[in-house]
C-alpha cells in the first residue's frame, strides 16, 4: 500500500503549508490517545487499527492509555497538544456529548475538537429473559409497576439511553445501576433480578437464540430498519428518533489542525478501516465498522449535540 501522506496532491499541499509540515507524518510518531485503561472496547479498536494505520501512513503509531474522569482526561490531553497531527485520540460518543449538554465540566469543549473520522458504531437492543413471558415493549410497560432495568453506572451511555428511551415511551422505570460490567447487567436479567436491559446488540448476541445461549430475547432494536429478523425496530413502534442512540468510536485532534493534515489522517484511517486485518477482526468480534470522514463526523457531532440537548433533563436524572 502506498504511503498516503507523501504522494500526490496531499504532499504538495503540505509543502505549501511550510517546512514544519513538509515531512508530516514521517518525521515523528503519531500518538493515539485512548481515554480508558487497557483491555476495553476503545483500547481494543485503537490497537487493532494502529498497525494498519502505520502501513497506510508510513510512520509509527503509538497507542497511549490516559484514563480517568469517564474519558475526559484523555480528551484533555489531546486538547492541550500541538495541532500538528502527531497527537490524536478516540472519543466516547455520545458519553462526552451527554456530559456536556448536562453541564459537566470536562476541561474542553467538544465543538473545539478537530473531528477527523468515525470508525465504528454500535446499535442498541432491548432484551428480556427468554422465559419472562414479555414479548413486546407494550408488555414490559404494562406490568402494573415500574420496569426494572440493569446498568453499570448512572452516567453510562447505556443508562442515559435507557432513561431517555423510556421517557419518550412514557413508561415508568427503575434503572438499577452498580453492576460491574455489561455482562453482569445482562446476567441480572437472566436471573430475574431485573426485567430488562438496553445494551449494544453485539454484546447481547452471546445470550440470544441462534448465536448464543438463548437465555435472552430481543423485543426491540433501537434502529431505523430491521436489524434482527423478526424483532421490531424503533421505526416499527413509531419512534424512529430512538435510532439516534448509538455508541460511536470517533477520532479527533486538538483545536487548530490544518485541513491538509486532517485530510491526510482521515485518508490514513479510511485505508486502515479497509485493511483485511481490520475487517477480519471486526467481522469476528461483531464490530460494525462505519467509516465517516471529517466533514460527515463533524456534522454528526453537531446533530447529536442538538438531539441530546432536547432530552438533557432526562439524561441528567442519574442519582
Amino acid at each position: 500500500m502506498k504511503k498516503i501522506l507523501v504522494t500526490g496532491a496531499t504532499a504538495i499541499a503540505l509543502t505549501v503549508g511550510g517546512a514544519a509540515q513538509a515531512e508530516f507524518p514521517t518525521d515523528d510518531n503519531i500518538t493515539f490517545v485512548i481515554p480508558y485503561s487497557p483491555g476495553g472496547g476503545f483500547d481494543t479498536i485503537v490497537r487493532q487499527f494502529a498497525p494498519a494505520l502505520e502501513t497506510a501512513m508510513g510512520t509509527t503509531v503509538v497507542p497511549e492509555n490516559i484514563s480517568g474522569a469517564g474519558g475526559a482526561r484523555g480528551g484533555q490531553a489531546v486538547h492541550r497538544s500541538d495541532p500538528d497531527g502527531y497527537t490524536i485520540g478516540i472519543y466516547n460518543i455520545p458519553g462526552l456529548t451527554v456530559n456536556e449538554v448536562t453541564g459537566r465540566d470536562q476541561g474542553f469543549k467538544l465543538d473545539e475538537v478537530t473531528w477527523i473520522a468515525n470508525l465504528a458504531v454500535a446499535t442498541y437492543g432491548l432484551a428480556v429473559a427468554v422465559d419472562s413471558g414479555i414479548n413486546s415493549v407494550e408488555d414490559l410497560c404494562a406490568m402494573g409497576q415500574p420496569t426494572k432495568l440493569s446498568d453499570t453506572g448512572a452516567t453510562s451511555t447505556a443508562s442515559v439511553t435507557t432513561r431517555i428511551t423510556f421517557g419518550i415511551l412514557e413508561c415508568d422505570i427503575v434503572d438499577v445501576t452498580g453492576y460491574a460490567g455489561s455482562n453482569d447487567a445482562m446476567i441480572a436479567v437472566i436471573s430475574g433480578e431485573v426485567n430488562a436491559t438496553i445494551k449494544p446488540i453485539s454484546s447481547l448476541a452471546k445470550y440470544l437464540d441462534g448465536s448464543g445461549t438463548g437465555d435472552l430475547k430481543l423485543i426491540l432494536t433501537l434502529t431505523e430498519d430491521e436489524a434482527v429478523t423478526g424483532v421490531p425496530s424503533a421505526t416499527d413502534i413509531g419512534h424512529p428518533e430512538l435510532a439516534k442512540f448509538t455508541l460511536n468510536r470517533v477520532i479527533g485532534g486538538p483545536p487548530g489542525m490544518t485541513t491538509e493534515v486532517v485530510a491526510a489522517i482521515e485518508e490514513g484511517l479510511r485505508a486502515a478501516s479497509e485493511d483485511p486485518s481490520v475487517t477480519s477482526w471486526a467481522d469476528g468480534a461483531g464490530i460494525s465498522l462505519a467509516f465517516m470522514g471529517a466533514a460527515a463526523t463533524a456534522s454528526m457531532m453537531d446533530d447529536l449535540s442538538s438531539f441530546y440537548e432536547q432530552y438533557k433533563d432526562l439524561a441528567a436524572t442519574a442519582e
